[in-house]
């Protein structure tokens, strides 16, 4: 987990000082090709469908995301989530379809920190996902089904484009 931090930081510093350098470019049309594009986030926000279970809502943390083309991008990051644990996560972010500013598809990866699944160690995800981005601000909006020992929620990503 230490060591995932350590990378993890790396990559948001390695991202972060170039972009700094240079302005960003004008915001592209949607069928224009974004290929390259570097994201940050800083976690986000949960509503959980059960109200009365005293979830943290507030989930704070670092992540960087990587476009790779205008439907794929590679995520990765930590957060507190809303058992008040650490989870790292790696994932990727397939968005095949388009409904006007929103691309819409599925976030599959890896997670960990979640004491009722796999004792809190890594366990495989899919979440299904909405996505804009503006030239530089953009939001990512994902839900967690309601299933087994899992209470779902909505969950919400601010991030800040960088390169």
């Amino acid at each position: 987990m230490r060591t995932f931090g350590i990378a993890l930081t790396a990559l948001a510093l390695g991202a972060a000082l170039p972009a700094f350098a240079q302005s960003a470019p004008a915001e592209s049309p949607h069928w224009q090709d974004r290929s390259g594009e570097v994201w940050l986030n800083v976690g986000g926000f949960s509503r959980h469908f059960s109200r009365g279970n005293g979830y943290n809502e507030n989930n704070l943390g670092l992540g960087a995301e990587y476009r790779t083309s205008p439907e794929v991008s590679y995520m990765a990051g930590a957060y507190y989530n809303s058992v008040r644990k650490t989870t790292s996560y790696a994932a990727v972010n397939w968005q095949p379809w388009q409904v006007g500013p929103f691309k819409l598809g599925a976030t599959v990866g890896v997670m960990d920190g979640y004491p009722s699944l796999a004792d809190g160690g890594t366990f495989f995800a899919a979440v299904p996902m909405a996505t804009w981005e503006g030239k530089r601000y953009g939001i990512n909006i994902g839900l967690i089904p309601s299933m087994g020992q899992i209470d779902g929620a909505v969950i919400v990503q601010f991030k800040l484009r960088v390169y």
